[in-house]
């Protein structure tokens, strides 16, 4: 596994992890909450097919992160010690399988067997029924889920810096070197004061200019606990999550066409 593979896991980890060191490391219960929401969901992991961290994993993410110094690189993957061994089954396969239980969810193991079988990404011989719904029941696939209801209540955190919230808008046309460009403004609010720790229009929404504004912001205000930003290029951008994963900063989403959450700043 070369470095920028390393850290992109090592930004998963950090993801999982970020809320149990954001926050007052003292209130037990609000751990016990934490880390049985997280091992209840299920996650695009680098690397792997699964979707489900155990309880004991992210623990285990957790005190290597704290005796590490929370750098970044104490979450990198270590040598697996069966390094080069066969597993029970590959990750490709499992990929395949998961790809193909999105696209039919509700069929049966059989079918869903047979089904594989058409498509050439697995043979009768190879992949028992029994195999098959131990993969889709630890990977959290046995049932599709039902939509659930978002909840709109208001909310408002305790302190500064705790949540900044950011967002990008278009703006007019003005003139640069004889010609009419577009600009956007780009902009991060503080979510308890109201504060704009920074906003600028900038000629590109790019991950550059994201960056070159929350750069601006956090020498004026200093590091957030927290960052929500919606599902733009820029904020999805894997060198964004790398920089907040660095500063210790949670990088949090939007559900896609849910700007409510994000309301004091859209």
């Amino acid at each position: 596994m070369d470095e920028e593979a390393k850290k992109q896991v090592a930004v998963f980890r950090f993801g999982v992890i970020s809320e149990f060191v954001s926050g007052n490391e003292a209130d037990y219960g609000r751990h016990e909450r934490l880390l049985r929401e997280k091992s209840e969901q299920r996650y695009k992991i680098p690397g792997t097919y699964r979707t489900r961290i155990s309880k004991s994993t992210i623990k285990h993410w957790l005190k290597r992160y704290l005796a590490g110094r929370r750098k970044l690189e104490s979450l990198y993957p270590q040598e697996r010690k069966d390094s080069g061994q066969a597993r029970a089954m590959g990750s490709e396969l499992g990929e395949a399988i998961l790809r193909v239980r999105e696209e039919i969810p509700r069929v049966s193991i059989p079918r869903l067997r047979l089904e594989l079988e058409k498509r050439g990404i697995a043979k009768e011989a190879e992949l028992a029924e029994s195999t098959l719904y131990r993969f889709l029941h630890r990977t959290g696939r046995m049932k599709p889920e039902g939509p659930v209801a978002a909840d709109r209540r208001r909310f408002e955190m305790k302190s500064p810096n705790d949540l900044w919230q950011s967002d990008a808008m278009h703006g007019p046309q003005v003139e640069k070197e004889g010609k009419q460009k577009k600009v956007y403004l780009l902009a991060i609010i503080d979510d308890h004061s109201r504060i704009i720790p920074h906003g600028q229009f900038y000629y590109s929404e790019g991950i550059e200019s994201y960056l070159d504004c929350l750069r601006q912001a956090l020498l004026k205000r200093g590091i957030p606990r927290k960052l929500y930003v919606d599902n733009g290029s820029a904020f999805r951008s894997h060198h964004l999550e790398q920089v907040t994963a660095s500063l210790g900063i949670v990088l949090s989403h939007s559900g896609v066409g849910e700007p409510e959450g994000r309301g004091k700043i859209e």
